[in-house]
């Protein structure tokens, strides 16, 4: 059962599955922000570091990722058409 798109179509969709599933934990994983901050006392020294858009902001961007995919591959490898009973 096909859903009447183009071989272009599809291919196009496929593509853009594969470059939202590369890029987007690229970009939320592969750039990252820190600070540190010393003190006399080596207690009250520490560093931290995360996710430059942030804990909340990276777990977003994959969720929308992931569902964009589920969704480019749904349309790139034809699924169920909507018109069938």
């Amino acid at each position: 059962m096909s859903n009447g798109a183009t071989p272009r179509a599809r291919g196009l969709w496929l593509g853009a599955a594969v470059i939202v599933l590369v890029l987007v934990p690229l970009a939320v994983f592969g750039f990252r922000t820190g600070e540190c901050v010393d003190s006399v006392s080596a207690v009250d020294s520490y560093c931290t570091s995360g996710p430059a858009v942030g804990v909340g902001g990276g777990v977003l961007l994959c969720l929308a990722g992931g569902f964009f995919v589920v969704h480019a591959l749904r349309r790139a490898l034809g699924g169920r058409s909507r018109t069938s009973p």
